[in-house]
Formats: structure tokens, C-alpha cells, sequence
């Protein structure tokens, strides 16, 4: 009798998760049938999506990501570049002030590091004047320099906060030990701090880096010449510019500006998810 309540059991909880499991593969299926959709379009004539929206392409139209790269590839390397000195400076800056906050004393330390973390309240969109007024007041309209520098004094708030939580997990014994080795802060930084930070360094280089990339409003609103433009204003001037003539290269465009976010997630979503459980669990 007690084997067979088990078995019972058993056969429910599987039932169960076999339920869970089918409702995760169709939420799944319904996230992806965009993106699928997408790639579909990207390879098909103009003759083919007005034909039959729905059918797969009889010849692969591979002209499509000819016309667009044509279009956009100035576009993606400027914002690559950009980019990639944004999420730079952010973690240099991000680094140093956790340092600073996790393992310095000095008068006013909680007070400023309460101030820093309220800009966190503060809605994004309520910067856009200000910020907009500060580039024309310092000649930084229509430069990279109008992009860098407001994604750096944005981005690093929240870098502050997972730095500072990061470094101050760390043993104290680590730091004492570096200093009567004769290290200077800056070498318990280097050597100590930022090695074991590196999860969430890593973590913060990927949050950061997806929110740059996908940043419209602000870039549409300071950059003007095309070549500056990054890769999301610079999609839907194409998309814009092809109308209902080329939809194959519209889409062919949208593909090619999801492509550098797919290889991040293929190459960091470890380190990614390393860093979000740092000290999670403690031994």
C-alpha cells in the first residue's frame, strides 16, 4: 500500500513537470516567433513576402544583407567603437568609486553614497533636458563625445552599488595583509579587489554594453551627421528610407543589428550569471 502511494506520488509530480515544461516550451516558441519570423523576411524577394507572407523563401535572397550592410556597416563599427570606450571608462569609474566606498573611510561617506544611489529614483527621461543643455553648452553637439560622456555619468551609478557590494564581501584580512606587504591602494585595487571582482565586473560590462547599444532617444537627439549615428537611429532611417520598396533589406537590417547582441549572450552569459549569483551563497 505504501509503495503504491508513492508510486501515486510520483506519477503526479512527473505529470506535473511534464505540464511545466510543455508551458515553458510554448512560451518559449511564442518569444522566438518574432525573431523567427524575422530571419524568414531577411531572405525573401519583395514578390515573395506580398505572394506568401507566411511561406518559407524559394531562393535565398542573399542581395538583401548586401543592400543593408552596404547601409549600416559605418554605423555598426561606429557604435561598436563607442561603445566599447563607454563600457570602459563606466567600469574604471564604477571601480574605483566601490573601491573607494567598500574599503576607505573619510567624512560624509554614507551621506554621498546614499545621494549617488537616490539618482537611481530618478527617471531617465527627466536627464534628457539637462544633459541636452550641458552638450551644447560644452560644444559636444554632433560629437562621440555626447554619446560617451552622459552613458558614462548615467551608467555608472548603478556600477557604484554591485562594485561597492562586490569588494566589501571580500575578506578584510586580503587588504591588511597587501598593506603591511607595502601595497598603496592602488595595487590592493589591481592585485586584490578587481581579480575576485571579476564576475561582477563582467556583469556590469554586459548590462551596461546591452543598455548603450539600445539607447535611441538620447543618440537621435545629439548626433546628426550619419556617419556618427550608432546602429539603432542609424535602422530606422534605413527602414525608413526603403519604405515599402525593399522590405527583404529591411529586415536583412534588423537582423544585422541583433547579431552583435546574440554573440555577447553566445560568449558572456556565463560570466553573466556568475556575477549575479556572487555571494549568493555564502560557505
Amino acid at each position: 500500500m505504501k509503495q503504491k502511494k508513492i508510486s501515486q506520488k510520483l506519477i503526479r509530480e512527473i505529470r506535473f513537470q511534464s505540464i511545466i515544461e510543455i508551458l515553458m516550451l510554448l512560451v518559449m516558441f511564442f518569444a522566438f516567433v518574432p525573431v523567427i519570423v524575422m530571419l524568414i523576411m531577411s531572405f525573401k524577394t519583395n514578390w515573395e513576402i506580398y505572394n506568401d507572407f507566411f511561406a518559407l523563401p524559394k531562393n535565398i535572397a542573399w542581395n538583401n544583407y548586401f543592400v543593408a550592410f552596404g547601409k549600416l556597416s559605418t554605423n555598426m563599427i561606429n557604435t561598436l567603437c563607442v561603445i566599447a570606450v563607454a563600457v570602459a571608462l563606466t567600469l574604471i569609474v564604477a571601480g574605483l568609486s566601490g573601491y573607494v566606498f567598500a574599503t576607505m573611510e573619510f567624512p560624509g561617506k554614507n551621506l554621498i553614497y546614499m545621494l549617488i544611489l537616490a539618482l537611481m529614483m530618478i527617471p531617465g527621461i527627466l536627464y534628457l533636458a539637462p544633459n541636452y543643455s550641458l552638450i551644447q553648452r560644452y560644444g559636444l553637439y554632433n560629437t562621440r563625445w555626447a554619446l560617451i560622456l552622459p552613458w558614462i555619468s548615467g551608467g555608472q551609478v548603478l556600477g557604484i552599488l554591485l562594485c561597492r557590494n562586490a569588494i566589501e564581501a571580500l575578506p578584510k584580512d586580503l587588504f591588511e595583509a597587501a598593506k603591511i606587504e607595502g601595497c598603496n591602494e592602488i595595487d590592493s585595487l589591481v592585485r586584490i579587489a578587481v581579480p575576485l571582482a571579476k564576475p561582477m565586473l563582467s556583469t556590469i560590462a554586459v548590462m551596461k554594453l546591452v543598455d548603450y547599444y539600445n539607447d535611441f532617444i538620447w543618440p537621435m537627439m545629439v548626433i546628426e551627421t550619419n556617419s556618427k549615428q550608432v546602429i539603432t537611429v542609424a535602422v530606422k532611417v534605413f527602414t525608413s528610407s526603403m519604405g515599402s520598396t525593399e522590405i527583404g533589406s529591411m529586415f536583412a537590417g534588423y537582423v544585422i543589428a541583433t547579431i552583435p547582441l546574440f554573440i555577447l549572450f553566445m560568449f558572456t552569459s556565463r560570466l553573466y550569471m556568475e556575477g549575479m549569483t556572487a555571494g549568493a551563497v555564502k560557505g
